[in-house]
């Protein structure tokens, strides 16, 4: 079975409006709420793929049982602890602008500050969920946690399930649990940078070279994301360049969560590591044909995958 955990959930209420300007009235063209929260898109982006999967969470509120509705609406089992409370805690709402030039700003709330015994109850209902084998999806913020390392203490929670973790992460979340070998890693050229402490230059040999600094920590699967430039994945049957086709961008967010969605479903079915990563670089880049930051078009990723290079260096 595969999972995903949201710490820090919200609804996106994406704006669409013709240009941005400062200190002047800004009209607004359209205006959508959608998912927010890595591990619900991932969720949301797995669905999409016919792959069952669970969401755990935290949410809270009216804004809280708006996430639900949302998963529920797009065909995800979510199973998460949700607490009804005053106006004070409320899941948090983000702004997503975007303009006609497809340029995107975001306003984010910081979201709810989680309880200790949020986090416990939170332990007790993975705890009863979680089996020998299941996969785990751990992804974003979590900076509402009293624990800067709960990913960490997570996977040493349940390290006896011998849990397939899929980490996408930052900062020192994540430089923590490379030490505990997940079996995937998804950093960008700047997570990576701060996993080696050096810059990475963006050129293949200084990545793969950093990827390989990286062994001690038996971490099977890396994969680096350059956004339009594709990605570079380590896997143990070797070494990979994946090449994105041009596609009219409509909207970049969410589409490194859809990659980990096509990963982590090529991986369930037992696809080969390039028809994997084929796979996953073209649900992401349908992902940035759509207007949405959650969800895409399957019929078009599906074409995409034709005009895909998938190289092992």
């Amino acid at each position: 079975m595969i999972y995903t955990l949201t710490l820090n959930p919200a609804i996106d209420r994406i704006l669409y409006l013709s240009h941005l300007e400062r200190n002047v009235t800004n009209r607004i063209q359209d205006c959508i709420d959608t998912l927010g929260g890595k591990g619900t898109h991932v969720s949301v982006n797995l669905a999409v793929l016919g792959e069952a999967n669970t969401a755990l969470g935290i949410c809270h509120g009216a804004t809280g049982q708006h996430v639900l509705d949302l998963l529920s609406a797009n065909g995800v089992h979510a199973c998460f602890n949700h607490y009804d409370t005053d106006d004070s805690r409320q899941t948090r709402t983000n702004y997503l602008l975007i303009e006609e030039s497809q340029d995107c700003t975001i306003i984010a709330e910081s979201g709810v500050k989680l309880s200790q015994d949020e986090l416990d109850q939170l332990l007790d209902t993975m705890a009863s969920h979680l089996a020998d084998g299941d996969y785990l999806v751990l992804s974003g913020d979590a900076s509402n946690s009293p624990d800067a390392s709960i990913y960490n203490h997570i996977i040493q929670a349940f390290k006896e399930k011998n849990l397939k973790i899929f980490l996408d992460t930052s900062g020192p979340s994540l430089k923590e649990c490379v030490l505990a070998s997940p079996f995937m890693i998804k950093p960008n050229l700047d997570e990576l940078s701060y996993l080696c402490n050096r810059e990475i230059a963006e050129t293949d040999t200084d990545i793969i070279a950093a990827m390989h600094s990286l062994d001690e920590h038996n971490i099977p699967i890396i994969a680096v994301s350059l956004g339009g430039n594709g990605s570079l994945i380590k896997t143990p049957e070797g070494i990979f360049r994946a090449k994105p086709p041009q596609v009219k961008v409509a909207n970049t967010i969410g589409c490194g969560d859809c990659f980990l969605a096509g990963y982590v479903h090529g991986v369930s079915q037992g696809f080969s590591p390039s028809e994997t990563i084929r796979h996953a670089t073209a649900v992401s880049a349908a992902t940035a044909e759509s207007t949405l930051s959650a969800g895409f078009d399957l019929k078009r990723a599906k074409e995409l995958e034709n005009h895909i290079v998938v190289e092992k260096l």
